[in-house]
């Protein structure tokens, strides 16, 4: 089965085993407490999943998948480099709204809550995806060389920032971040970051601006 393809009582699963993997991190769930969210008994869960450790691993997978495919859309097309970067930008921002379980797991993972083996093989593949992206059109345009993966991981940890720790050290600014004018201002104030390193490495090549769109 596609992972796009998710149904009935396993995709049911998915969605219970997410929310507790971010709620109580990974080690802190239990499998009965998530058969006890869907609904069914905690032997069901293995008709499914091999252990817990292979739902974690499922779980990471289908985000990664709707990530590949939000990039994948965000880059096709005619627009320009930079009119890309913009759309996959903001897309990603309205990614992480709708899930924002899988930020509370991806900042989990960074402090060790996870098992062994945290399978960064297919988030460096999704990140590598749009790290060539930009090196193609830096070669094509002879636009200047600017690190593309220190751009996405930034992206990646800005958008994680504002909406973890944002609510926690700025609660005047960001009490809501899920809020339509603050998931705004994020968008603004990361592609803002996106636009400019792009558009100083074609300025820093001594090639007009408008040449991002060649």
């Amino acid at each position: 089965m596609e992972e796009g393809s998710l149904g009935g009582t396993r995709e049911r699963i998915l969605r219970a085993a997410e929310v507790l993997f971010a709620d109580r991190g990974y080690a802190g769930t239990r499998l009965h407490e998530i058969a006890h969210s869907v609904g069914v008994q905690k032997a069901s869960l293995f008709h499914h999943f091999a252990s817990k450790e292979d739902l974690y691993k499922a779980v990471l997978a289908h985000g990664y998948y709707e990530t590949q495919l939000t990039i994948q859309r965000a880059l096709e097309g005619t627009a320009s480099p930079i009119e890309k970067m913009r759309a996959l930008t903001e897309a990603y921002v309205d990614m992480v709204v709708a899930h924002p379980e899988r930020t509370k797991i991806l900042m989990r993972q960074s402090l060790g809550d996870a098992p062994e083996g945290q399978w960064t093989d297919q988030a460096q593949r999704i990140l590598g995806m749009v790290v060539d992206f930009v090196t193609d059109w830096q070669k094509e345009s002879g636009a200047a060389a600017v690190d593309a993966g220190a751009i996405m991981v930034g992206v990646v940890g800005m958008v994680a920032f504002f909406f973890t720790s944002a609510p926690v050290l700025a609660p005047d600014w960001f009490s809501n971040p899920l809020r339509a004018d603050n998931v705004e201002r994020v968008k603004r104030h990361v592609t803002s970051v996106v636009e400019n390193c792009l558009a100083g490495a074609l300025a820093s090549a001594g090639t007009p601006k408008t040449a991002a769109a060649s």
